[in-house]
């Protein structure tokens, strides 16, 4: 043990997690926009659908890294 921090663990990004959860709450939000308001939805719908998977995707790279890599953050 250098420095009493122990071994390193391995974990997924706290960042990359805090994105997945915000996009589902965001998935969440376009699937009721898009289906509450049918046709009606226009461009506020998909814009929540297109951020919340852009979101979704950069949660999954930064957890996917850390995992890969063996990052321990913590």
């Amino acid at each position: 043990m250098r420095g009493g921090r122990g071994p390193a663990r391995r974990g997924a990004d706290p960042l990359g997690l805090w994105f997945w959860a915000l996009a589902v709450l965001g998935l969440a939000r376009a699937w009721l926009i898009l289906v509450r308001d049918g046709d009606t939805a226009g461009v506020v719908g998909w814009a929540w659908l297109g951020g919340s998977l852009l979101l979704a995707l950069l949660g999954g790279v930064l957890v996917a890294r850390s995992l890969l890599r063996g990052d321990p953050r913590r």
